[in-house]
């Protein structure tokens, strides 16, 4: 496993709240607040009454209102036909766009017709609910009837699915989600299911908690681990392997049948590869679909790259796994969404900066708000450096001090102690030579402080708006590491050492007792 490689205005800003699920949500709404957009989130309720966040973004007198990544250019007809899978067949067949041979099965058809008709497109075949998501409920390359039987009781009778579909199992491996909006193909990614490689050194579950490990990295997979239950613990049972076998160097692991990176799948970018046909063949299912103006369409795609099966068509594609893959080039997925909804920002310059969605989502998630509106970013080009501060600056309240001046600048930052006893400062604003000048306030600092020498660097990431007091992050020991101390420890004490140095020890002992009497 390699070190990521992030687009730079997003490397680190991603707060905690718009990881994993809410990924779309975020960037795309980050992309338009940087230009200047007004941008507002608010709460609906589903049946259940669980919290359902949207966000509406305003240009002089254009609003759009956004779901996850799907604005409000796809019409609710379209929504409604990617939510069923048969349905979306039906209007693919129908302008002659290839998918897998098929049909729905109802709640109060039988078992038995559902196997009736799986006998008659040919084993093997692929059984999935008509409206899950995110992988849920399927069940690709079912070989006979026993194990379609039992699939179909647990996606009935455990999960609740009561319509379902049977399809032919399509041969190839290669799963592609391409990305259109409008008349345009933005990109695409491979999707590949959950695996580890072996370096003929660790056991299975020890790649398998580096991989999460790497996983947990990535801004959009850090709650998308590889999890070890009963499908995992098959597949490397079919593999002949068990979680402490030694996988051999060089050697993959697939750990799971389906590719979804919500299940531990990794995401590799493909738009590169992408061959004209395949292109074709997406701007021909999105066409296909009334109402549909943006889209992510799943195909399977041959060992050549060419020929493919259209297997689904989402109306609010995730974005994630485009802007943040494992493996290959990010897109900048979240630019292309705001430039076809407000063309005429696309020239806008873009703000370093990004918001504190964890903020902004607390009140809506404790009900106390039903909007919220993020203030708008500042116009214009922004000035930042790092000033890197030595001497006598802890423990004495200089970063209080900083974070005082600079919002009395207002600039945006952060003051952090550092393990060697420095702080370091940065500070952006919109003057330029009102940023460099804040070099004098550091090096002057508090009364009580002692600066010894100031450093100054360019600064070129991301900031979040307002301005942090940091500290340096301490490590929080594990079980086992507390487990590795003991271990150290009773080792020690069972040393030759140890056993000869006791009687110093316990003279010292003593001599501390003393003094603290007295």
């Amino acid at each position: 496993m390699t070190n990521y490689t992030w687009l730079p205005h997003l490397d680190g800003a991603v707060p905690p709240a718009g990881q994993g699920k809410r990924i779309s949500t975020y960037t795309v709404a980050l992309e338009a607040w940087r230009r200047g957009i007004r941008l507002r989130f608010y709460s609906t309720f589903d049946e259940e009454n669980k919290l359902k966040l949207r966000y509406a973004l305003k240009h002089d007198e254009k609003e759009h209102h956004f779901a996850l990544s799907k604005g409000d250019e796809v019409t609710e007809e379209a929504f409604d036909i990617c939510e069923d899978k048969q349905l979306t067949r039906e209007y693919l067949e129908e302008a002659g766009v290839a998918v897998p041979k098929g049909a729905k099965f109802a709640d109060g058809t039988t078992e038995d017709e559902i196997i009736r008709f799986a006998e008659s497109i040919g084993y093997p075949v692929v059984l999935k609910p008509v409206s899950a998501n995110g992988g849920k409920g399927v069940f690709a390359n079912v070989k006979d009837e026993e194990v379609l039987r039992g699939a179909i009781q647990y996606v009935r009778d455990e999960l609740e699915y009561k319509d379902v579909i049977i399809e032919e199992h399509i041969p190839w491996e290669r799963e592609f989600r391409i990305i259109v909006i409008g008349d345009r193909v933005l990109g695409a990614m491979h999707r590949i299911p959950a695996n580890v490689q072996g370096d003929g050194v660790q056991t299975i579950k020890q790649l398998i908690e580096e991989k999460n490990k790497f996983r947990k990295q990535n801004p959009h997979l850090t709650n998308r681990t590889i999890r070890i239950d009963k499908e995992v613990l098959y597949m490397i049972e079919q593999a002949g392997y068990t979680l402490d076998s030694v996988l051999e160097e060089g050697k993959t692991l697939y750990l799971r049948v389906q590719s979804n990176l919500s299940n531990g799948g990794d995401s590799v970018d493909m738009t590169e590869e992408l061959s004209p046909g395949l292109e074709q063949m997406a701007l021909d299912a999105t066409k296909a679909i009334p109402g549909l103006a943006q889209s992510g369409v799943d195909i399977m795609v041959d060992d050549h790259g060419e020929q493919g099966v259209v297997v689904e068509v989402n109306s609010r594609p995730g974005l994630g796994g485009h802007l943040f893959p494992m493996h290959g080039t990010p897109r900048d997925f979240a630019k292309a969404f705001i430039d076809y909804y407000f063309p005429e920002t696309a020239d806008y310059h873009r703000s370093n900066l990004y918001f504190n969605f964890d903020a902004i989502l607390e009140p809506l998630k404790a009900r106390s708000a039903s909007m919220v509106e993020v203030a708008r970013a500042p116009a214009g080009k922004m000035y930042a450096r790092k000033f890197i501060v030595k001497g006598d600056v802890q423990g004495i309240g200089y970063r209080q001090h900083i974070k005082r001046e600079a919002l009395n600048n207002q600039f945006h930052g952060f003051a952090k102690n550092e393990a060697d006893g420095s702080v370091s400062v940065v500070v952006t604003g919109e003057d330029e030579e009102q940023v460099e000048a804040f070099r004098e306030i550091c090096a002057e600092g508090p009364e009580n402080a002692n600066v010894h020498e100031v450093q100054v660097e360019p600064w070129t990431k991301p900031l979040c708006i307002g301005f942090k007091s940091l500290s340096v992050k301490k490590k929080t020991l594990t079980k086992k590491d507390y487990e590795r101390m003991a271990r150290h420890y009773l080792m020690m004490q069972k040393s030759t050492s140890w056993k000869i140095t006791a009687p110093i020890r316990k003279a010292m002992d003593v001599v501390k007792k003393i003094k603290r009497k007295q």
